[in-house]
Parts: C-alpha cells; sequence; structure tokens
C-alpha cells in the first residue's frame, strides 16, 4: 500500500513540476484545409543535407573525408526527389537559388521549440524555371544526418547551447528535418514541422541512407495529411 501510494505521488509530483514535457513539432496555419495531392514544387533540397561526424562516416562508408560531405549530400537529395515524386508525380523542382535572397526567419512551434529558414517575402512568389508559379512549395530548410541524434538538442532554445557528449558506440543512424509547406500565391506558411528519423545501424552503408531518406519522405507526407486543419 505504502509502495503504491508513494508511485501516485510520484506521478503526481511530476505532473505538476512538467516532468515529462512533450512539444509541439508541427504548426498548421489556420487556412492550411486541403494537403497537395500528386502535384508540388519543392525547393532546398541542394543544400538540405548536412553531414555530422563526416570523419567517422567517411571511414565507415569508405568515402574521402575531403568529399563525404558533397558526395552523401548530393545522393541524398537525389534519393529524396525519387522518394517524393512516389507521392507527387508532377513533382517540380526549383533551384535553391531562388530561395537564397531572401533572410533566414524563425519560425515559433511551441513554447520553446523554434525552426530557421528562409522564406519568400511578401510579394514575392517563387517561380519554376519555365516562369511558372506552382501554387504549393515544400520549402526543405535542414536535414542533419548523424548517429543518435535527438531533436531537442538542435530547436529546443533551452537545451541547444549544451555540449554534446563524446560518442564511441552508435546505435541509430539519424535524421532531423525541417521544413515549410508555403503558399506561394498568399505567401504563407501553412504546415511547418521538425520530424526525427532513426534507423537501427550494425555498419553504416549507403542502404541505410536510402531507408532513411525513405522514411524522412514518407513522414513528411503523412504530416502534410495530419496537419489540415478541418
Amino acid at each position: 500500500m505504502v509502495r503504491r501510494f508513494l508511485g501516485i505521488w510520484c506521478l503526481l509530483f511530476c505532473l505538476l513540476m512538467g516532468c515529462g514535457t512533450s512539444y509541439q513539432w508541427s504548426k498548421s496555419h489556420p487556412a492550411y484545409h486541403q494537403a497537395p495531392t500528386g502535384t508540388l514544387a519543392v525547393i532546398g533540397s541542394e543544400n538540405a543535407f548536412l553531414l555530422t561526424r563526416s570523419s567517422w562516416f567517411a571511414k565507415k562508408l569508405e568515402i574521402g573525408a575531403d568529399s563525404v560531405q558533397v558526395t552523401m549530400r548530393n545522393f541524398c537529395e537525389k534519393k529524396f526527389l525519387q522518394e517524393l515524386t512516389q507521392f507527387y508525380p508532377t513533382l517540380t523542382k526549383i533551384p535553391d537559388k531562388e530561395l537564397q535572397v531572401f533572410p533566414e526567419e524563425s519560425q515559433r512551434l511551441d513554447e520553446r521549440i523554434f525552426m530557421k529558414g528562409r522564406l519568400p517575402e511578401q510579394g514575392i512568389s517563387l517561380k519554376d524555371s519555365a516562369g511558372n508559379i506552382p501554387p504549393l512549395v515544400l520549402i526543405l530548410h535542414e536535414v542533419i544526418i548523424g548517429t543518435d541524434l535527438k531533436r531537442e538538442d538542435y530547436f529546443d532554445y533551452a537545451l541547444m547551447q549544451n555540449e554534446s557528449p563524446e560518442k564511441k558506440t552508435s546505435n541509430n543512424l539519424s535524421a532531423i528535418a525541417s521544413y515549410t509547406l508555403w503558399d506561394n500565391v498568399k505567401q504563407r506558411p501553412l504546415f511547418s514541422a521538425v520530424d526525427e528519423i532513426q534507423i537501427p545501424i550494425q555498419k553504416p552503408n549507403l542502404g541505410n541512407f536510402e531507408q532513411m531518406t525513405a522514411r524522412i519522405v514518407q513522414k513528411i507526407k503523412e504530416n502534410l495529411d495530419k496537419g489540415v486543419v478541418r
């Protein structure tokens, strides 16, 4: 009886003190009433993929240390676009340079969760290479790739200043993706999110990266559908 009482007391204490805090990792605009269904444009994929522990990955993947970043960035972008086309067959890619002219902004998802990325200015619509204005654009801000990463360490302003301990072992290949579905006609963010993907690994290989990239796209599609305001 005493043990049960103490357990209940500890649970109540944690609830009152904020133990087990849950974060809001996505945010929908009130005007987001319909998810993209086949037609979509994407921008940001050329420079979004960032590899942490690059020397470790270079050794494991047997890629030169001076080229591993570029090699894996190009590899992941190619797979990302291929997977995205599975859901959006008429996918249009807009060059990153069209976004680089705009300043970086912060978007608040939660009391402590903020994400940064470049967004077009009011009155300016992104155009594809043919000069067309796609109505919806997926802006891929950043995809951080590493091992055993936690999104809180990168996007929780109360924790992101903490130094990460030096790792000796790695259980998971990780990816943290931040992105925004952009209303390219009215220039406003319809949906923004930060996703965390974990893929168990024993020895890193390109197959792991293919699996991870597919999971990122699946998660983005799932969140874009769930984020619709009914």
